[in-house]
């Protein structure tokens, strides 16, 4: 009777201390929760851990899709508004000071020390809101080119206790040293890459990309950061090269990694645009609240030309990382393009009031300026980028697009000139060479032959190896009529290039319809041409954020050869419809002088005047010795 008695008693201590324990237990984070990392500390002694096992962590972790890393910038961003140095290290004690107005559910932090029988980590993740531990795990390493293999074993604990699936972890767990390097000085080399990028842009990360590859050839995450650099930088030579090699390494990537690597692959390699949309899609869908997915999905729009899908993603990209400037570049770009003008001037507002200050938010500025006609804020950005490595040429180029657009073409070829210069002094040269083959269409567009010819010969010695630069020179060529030099380009474009969208659908139809033009062919050039409509608007040329309309502007002027000025009108009354897309290109202009000229042609004489004296009026300051200025005066004149 006694123990019947006492049993009960036993199993009733059992419930509650099994209730106390249900209630008391650390709760994981839910699926899509945000997780902050903190900077780990070194106590190993060993100053080459300082950081980097902190980006080798973020590494580890960002391999879930269970949980979402607070973007490091916005972290950063975050010590700012609490009036902390940017670059200080992020402590357990400041990461709980920012940990829920960043909307993280918990952080993760740790240490690293040094002890007789070699190295240990330990890494532990704490509620914001209560400073509850909700996870714990330690690893050890006799040596310390095992530690990174160490941290990594500790992170995937980590995962596990945070509620991710045991299935998920051992399908997504690339070890950390595959993941990135088992070289403590390449991974070093490589968290100062991203801390230059992020403290003084691409131009002066490249040297510490550099240096992590040198250390280790097979480190696929440095290649890939390098190659986005070079991009970022108009290289696209450079860039497609580095993402080939990293494309290379796909076991030295975890999948996240992978997938967008691949997808770079298809877009800076190959060209191949469709497949580079489907694969960010993919991106997407395996890690919906990645913003680099969203904001380079952005970008492969520009290519299209589909600016609404530009803009919805980019979007999509600042609502996950509002403190990125790439994604603010791609966001006010997007919606200049849809002359939603005041939209763009408050998203570039805000990219400023956080501090941000990126040359191409500084160049997206210059652009709002023309649209707006604010020459304040032109000049504004021209002081800016005075002196400036990595921006200036571009916003000399800027300034060079405008004098040519008012016609004042001796100041265009002196902006032309320094942008040239500006590149070749930053290691730029396929930037050098595009200022000097747009310098060469511009000159063709106007009627310098010559000059057009020249300038396109000097942009091939300055990037030979340049697929945009060799395009464009091809269609200089054809423009001033030396057909075997635009041939010889376009017949080694096509073989070289077979998988490139922009190459091989939009470039190669353009010069051979403008060949055919120069032919008098100009049915044949009309329907080569009709290839090209579905990409007529895109940003056909590496990293160049406008587009002049060209396949428009030669349907145009194809048209007006058969005499069908109202079609040829509605092509260039197409081209004054996108001010936000052409922006300060020769083919705005150029298109107010075909509206007279079809005008006239048509018979219809008050209307012509009207047109002709609008060109006028804006190339009222142009140099008076322009073929096309005096071509239009004379058939102004004639006209009774």
């Amino acid at each position: 009777m006694k123990k019947q008695f006492i049993w009960p008693g036993f199993l009733l201590l059992a419930i509650l201390g099994g209730g106390y324990w249900w209630w008391q237990r650390p709760i994981p984070l839910s699926n899509g929760d945000s997780l902050l990392v903190s900077d780990l500390v070194n106590e190993s002694g060993d100053p080459v851990f300082d950081s980097s096992l902190t980006v080798a962590l973020r590494v580890s972790l960002e391999q879930s899709p269970y949980f979402n890393l607070v973007a490091d910038q916005k972290a950063r961003n975050a010590l700012k508004r609490l009036g902390q140095p940017d670059q200080q290290p992020l402590t357990a004690e400041l990461s709980k000071a920012i940990c829920a107005s960043l909307g993280a559910k918990a952080f993760t932090t740790g240490t690293v020390r040094k002890a007789e029988s070699g190295y240990s980590v330990k890494l532990e993740t704490i509620r914001c809101a209560d400073a509850t531990q909700m996870a714990h795990a330690e690893a050890s390493a006799v040596r310390s080119d095992m530690l990174i293999h160490a941290l990594g074993t500790a992170a995937t604990s980590v995962r596990t206790q945070l509620g991710e699936s045991q299935e998920s972890v051992q399908k997504l767990d690339v070890p950390l040293e595959r993941a990135t390097t088992p070289i403590p000085a390449a991974l070093k080399a490589y968290e100062q890459a991203r801390k230059t990028n992020t403290a003084s842009g691409d131009l002066d990360a490249v040297p510490f990309y550099k240096k992590a590859i040198e250390l280790d050839s097979r480190f696929a995450l440095a290649r890939s950061g390098l190659a986005v650099s070079y991009y970022n930088l108009s290289q696209m030579g450079l860039a497609g090269e580095q993402i080939r090699q990293a494309y290379e390494e796909a076991d030295r990537q975890t999948f996240r990694e992978r997938l967008n690597v691949a997808t770079l692959y298809y877009d800076l390699a190959q060209g191949d645009i469709d497949k580079a949309i489907e694969g960010y899609k993919e991106y997407i869908r395996a890690y919906p609240h990645d913003d680099v997915a969203m904001g380079n999905l952005s970008s492969e729009f520009f290519v299209t030309g589909d600016y609404e899908q530009a803009a919805k993603y980019a979007e999509e990209a600042l609502k996950i990382d509002p403190d990125s400037p790439a994604w603010y570049e791609n966001y006010s770009t997007a919606l200049m393009a849809l002359s939603r003008t005041d939209e763009a001037e408050k998203v570039l507002k805000e990219a400023l009031a956080r501090k941000l200050d990126d040359a191409s938010l500084h160049s997206n500025l210059y652009s709002l300026g023309f649209l707006k006609g604010d020459k304040a804020l032109m000049e504004q950005q021209l002081v800016w980028a005075q002196g400036k490595p990595n921006g200036e040429d571009s916003l000399l180029a800027s300034q060079s697009d405008t004098e040519a657009y008012y016609g004042r073409l001796a100041k265009a070829r002196e902006y032309t000139e320094r942008a040239v210069q500006a590149a070749q002094k930053a290691e730029l040269p396929e930037s050098a060479a595009t200022w000097r083959v747009e310098s060469a269409m511009r000159e063709a567009m106007f009627g310098n032959t010559k000059e057009a010819g020249k300038d396109a010969q000097e942009a091939l010695k300055l990037a030979p190896e340049s697929k945009d630069v060799r395009a464009q020179a091809a269609l200089v060529f054809a423009r001033v009529g030396d057909m075997t030099q635009a041939q010889n380009i376009i017949d080694n474009l096509r073989a070289l290039y077979v998988s490139n969208m922009a190459i091989q659908k939009a470039w190669l139809p353009v010069v051979r319809a403008q060949m055919e033009i120069h032919a008098n062919r100009n049915t044949e050039a009309v329907q080569l041409l009709e290839i090209v409509a579905p990409y007529e608007k895109g940003q056909l040329t590496g990293n160049l954020s406008d587009s002049c309309m060209i396949p428009a502007y030669l349907r145009a002027e194809a048209f007006m050869r058969m005499q069908k000025n109202h079609e040829a009108l509605t092509e260039f009354h197409k081209i004054q419809s996108f001010p936000g897309i052409t922006g300060s290109c020769w083919s705005g202009p150029l298109s107010k002088l075909g509206d007279a000229r079809a005008t006239a042609q048509g018979g219809s004489t008050a209307e012509a005047k009207l047109a002709y004296q609008k060109f006028f009026e804006l190339w009222k300051d142009a140099d008076s010795d322009i073929p096309l200025l005096k071509e239009a005066k004379a058939e102004a004149a004639k006209l009774r």
